[in-house]
């Protein structure tokens, strides 16, 4: 099989539309070619998009004006903590601002609005990211909801603010999925760096174990600066959610092994949760329980949490 010829240089490095490629001379026996794959009626590309945010990036050259992604789309776009199975969800998203007509056609679900807030992100127009968040209540659980409100106020690079949560809760009075969205707001923090942390602190919250800092700064003045993950302060203990690099990377672990010293020198009591220890939760708070009571805790734990475990996202 001979070649297909080279496509022009502004084609050739991501989606485009059939009709930027007659405009650019191109014959459309080569947009047929099996080189090129049809994501979406009227665009071409080189692979088949297989997550999310490639769907979105296949779909943007067919975006008017008006008109942006939203939903899980958007929540994706923001790199948002989906649950797995939400996240690989085929459907595009797109939200059209009146008088703009939303999109019709296989495997994208259009919405209309009089008015929206919208943002750019790597070239691509969204839906805020408070509002994408409130949207998200219609259709995530309540747990996934708040871990997707602590993905938008995270300690590294965080989107908003959970003052700006608050603020586009209220103005989503009335609508379907407010009283949910309510609910989770009220227990987002800002501060946390995985879906799994957000999972470890809905455990413990609803045992009634006294409320931690989130990445909660433990260092002694003068060291260098050190975060637990959940820190209880008044009785020196740390609960960590310890992620797969922090076994698979050597130089991680190595790292862990100092600062457990430090911390244990500093007087802290350190508990460290996997992702295998959530298969008995009872057992993670009777851990957290145990350590706080040694420090001098007399509270008295509920048995709630056995009624209702956190999963985490991812």
């Amino acid at each position: 099989m001979r070649t297909p010829p080279a496509l022009p240089p502004e084609l050739a490095a991501s989606p485009f539309t059939v009709e930027d490629a007659r405009r650019s001379g191109v014959p459309y026996a080569r947009l047929r070619r099996p080189d090129l794959v049809t994501p979406y009626r009227g665009v071409r590309g080189a692979t088949t998009p297989s997550t999310a945010l490639e769907r979105c990036h296949a779909f943007a050259p067919l975006l008017r004006r008006g008109q942006a992604f939203c939903g899980l789309s958007a929540a994706a776009i923001w790199g948002m903590w989906l649950p797995r199975g939400v996240e690989e969800d085929p459907t595009v998203e797109v939200l059209a601002v009146h008088p703009v007509r939303a999109p019709r056609m296989r495997g994208v679900r259009g919405h209309h609005a009089d008015g929206a807030r919208l943002a750019l992100v790597a070239g691509l127009p969204v839906t805020a990211p408070a509002e994408t968040w409130c949207d998200l209540s219609i259709v995530l659980e309540l747990d996934a909801l708040i871990a997707a409100g602590d993905s938008l106020v995270r300690r590294q690079a965080p989107r908003c603010t959970v003052e700006e949560l608050l603020a586009a809760v209220e103005r989503r009075a009335g609508r379907p999925g407010c009283a949910r969205a309510r609910r989770a707001v009220a227990h987002v923090r800002a501060g946390c760096d995985s879906p799994r942390e957000t999972a470890l602190r809905l455990l413990l919250h609803r045992a009634r174990l006294p409320h931690p800092e989130v990445n909660g700064r433990v260092s002694e003045p003068g060291a260098r600066v050190r975060f637990g993950d959940l820190v209880f302060r008044e009785w020196k203990v740390i609960v960590e959610y310890d992620g797969e690099h922090h076994r698979r990377d050597a130089r991680q672990y190595a790292a862990d092994i100092v600062r457990l010293e430090e911390l244990a020198r500093a007087g802290w009591t350190v508990i460290r949760v996997l992702k295998e220890h959530f298969r008995d939760p009872t057992a993670i708070v009777a851990r957290v329980v145990g350590a706080l009571r040694d420090r001098g805790w007399r509270g008295t734990p509920s048995k709630s949490h056995l009624l209702r475990v956190p999963r985490a996202n991812a």
